[in-house]
């Protein structure tokens, strides 16, 4: 397979997914349900994970990855919503970080894990394992508690679906609050997707092992799970996000500073393992909890799902574009010294922020 044809299997899903996620999104807020959709995206997730070991033609993965993308709700809206449902106003950001912290040690586990386990059985053992892994998501999904959202102070009733639907993302598309706060996010997610495409190539130029690159996405991920408690616990005494976002952006800005002017690969692994811990809690735990404070609780399966779809698959195709470009032009050092004031851009801008 070419990598023309690489490039393509990986973006038109994305490029799919990012309509049909924000469509999924506002159906489960249209009749304030979650927990199936849950349910069907783990269930689909495993299914579509177990077909991809068996195909092998470009044509077949094409159309595997475009049905995935059309037919599986995007779960991180879903459970951020679901779990933030379940936490009182004030203590929103500490449950979020909590729970954030899973995620940290799962992306550790997961990524050793899937090392290994390819090291020993080959390619096809990591689908097989992340099969496994989706299907036990799917059986704890069942158990998951389904929580109603509140409308004027009731209990939310399940609407009529062709009126309430596009409403719902009609209502969104126009919060103010929401579209300036994206705005102001993305020349960080530009900066961030940039630089996790293209670091672990900056390390393979300069000679760094193929071990070192490993830890690099490893360590920042162990090291985060004590920070995200503290973050939590911080942004609930103060009772507001934004100095969060402008801490994060400023790290992320002096981590992408410090990449370009640093030539040394184990240099390199010790300022990434000392700052992304510190810049990754921060964004993730301020943004996510203001979504949740600048939009009605009916519509917060579909913001969430907004915000990631705008930083990850936007930002992602975007980022490494950019990225791509200015390092063609420039090399990879320059890039990041570029991709470093896209990210003070944004911590100046979120000065700016309203928040409720």
């Amino acid at each position: 397979m070419s990598l023309a044809q690489v490039g393509i299997l990986t973006s038109v899903p994305i490029v799919i997914g990012v309509f049909t996620g924000i469509l999924w999104s506002a159906f489960s807020d249209a009749i304030a349900r979650r927990k199936p959709f849950l349910i069907q995206s783990t269930l689909l997730t495993a299914l579509f994970t177990l077909s991809t070991a068996f195909f092998s033609a470009f044509e077949e993965l094409l159309i595997l990855g475009v049905l995935r993308s059309i037919l599986i709700p995007p779960a991180e809206g879903l459970i951020v919503a679901n779990l933030l449902g379940m936490s009182d106003y004030r203590t929103r950001a500490t449950t979020y970080s909590g729970f954030a912290v899973w995620g940290s040690l799962g992306w550790a586990a997961a990524t050793g894990l899937a090392g290994v386990v390819v090291q020993a059985f080959g390619i096809k053992a990591a689908l097989y394992l992340a099969t496994l892994l989706f299907a036990a998501a799917l059986v704890t999904a069942f158990f998951i508690p389904e929580l109603q959202t509140r409308r004027e102070g009731t209990l939310a009733k399940p609407l009529h679906v062709p009126i309430s639907h596009f409403s719902m993302l009609k209502a969104l598309l126009i919060n103010r609050k929401l579209a300036v706060f994206l705005l102001f996010s993305l020349p960080l997610a530009l900066a961030i997707n940039a630089s996790a495409r293209f670091f672990p190539i900056y390390l393979d130029t300069l000679g760094a092992l193929p071990l070192l690159i490993g830890l690099v996405f490893t360590v920042p991920a162990l090291l985060e799970v004590p920070v995200f408690p503290r973050v939590g616990k911080l942004c609930d005494q103060w009772g507001r996000k934004k100095p969060l976002l402008i801490f994060s952006a400023t790290v992320y800005g002096s981590l992408f500073l410090l990449l370009a002017f640093t030539a040394h690969p184990l240099v390199l692994f010790a300022i990434y393992s000392v700052l992304a811990p510190l810049a990754w809690p921060s964004l993730i735990t301020g943004a996510s909890t203001l979504v949740s404070e600048i939009v009605p609780e009916e519509q917060w399966v579909t913001a969430q799902n907004v915000f990631t779809i705008w930083m990850w698959s936007i930002g992602g195709i975007l980022g490494p574009l950019i990225g791509g470009f200015i390092s063609n032009l420039l090399g990879l050092r320059p890039m990041f010294g570029i991709v470093a004031t896209l990210a003070f851009v944004s911590a100046l801008l979120f000065t700016k922020i309203e928040e409720s």
